[in-house]
C-alpha cells in the first residue's frame, strides 16, 4: 500500500499518533507488513518487524511471521497497514490487541476508507480514537484497554 506513497509523511503522522497516545519512547512497537515503514520508524523507536516479505526479512533483523509468538501484553503499540480493506480484520485486530499492553496503542494506515477504519477500530474495542491524514493515507489510532476481573 505504501509503495506508491512517500513514507516520511506517513511515518511522521504515525509518530504523532503514538505521541498523542502517550506511548513511551522506550516501549517496543511492532510494525506489521511494511518494511519501509518499519525502517522509517526504527530510526527513533525500538521496532519489531512482523509479517515482512522474504526479501525484506533478510534486511530486517528479528522479523517474526505474526504476533502469535509474542507474549501477551508485551508491546507498547502495533502499527499495521490496510486494516480497512482486510477481510479478516476482526481476527487481525484481536491478535494485535492481545500483544499490546493496557494503555498501549493500535495504529493503522490505510489509503482512504476513513469511515470504515473508524468503524473497525470501534468494533475492536479501541478507545480514544484519532484520525490523521498524510496525503491520501488515513492514520487511525486508538488505545487498548484490557478489562480485568475484580
Amino acid at each position: 500500500m505504501l509503495d506508491g506513497l512517500f513514507v516520511t509523511p506517513a511515518a511522521t503522522a504515525i509518530a504523532e499518533a503514538l505521541a498523542s497516545a502517550a506511548v513511551a519512547a522506550g516501549g517496543r512497537i511492532a510494525v506489521v507488513g511494511n518494511a519501509r515503514l518499519a525502517a522509517a520508524l526504527a530510526a527513533e523507536r525500538d521496532v519489531l518487524p512482523i509479517g515482512m516479505s522474504a526479501r525484506a526479512a533478510r534486511k530486517l533483523p528479528k522479523n517474526l511471521p505474526d504476533t502469535a509468538s509474542l507474549e501477551a501484553h508485551s508491546l507498547a503499540a502495533v502499527v499495521g497497514v490496510d486494516v480497512a480493506t482486510d477481510d479478516a480484520w476482526a481476527d487481525t485486530l484481536r491478535a494485535w490487541i492481545r500483544a499490546v499492553r493496557d494503555g498501549g496503542a493500535i495504529v493503522f494506515l490505510d489509503r482512504g476508507h476513513a469511515k470504515e477504519a473508524s468503524r473497525r477500530a470501534l468494533c475492536a474495542g479501541l478507545a480514544e480514537l484519532e484520525q490523521r491524514r498524510a496525503g491520501r493515507a488515513v492514520i487511525t489510532s486508538g488505545l487498548v484497554t484490557h478489562l480485568r476481573d475484580p
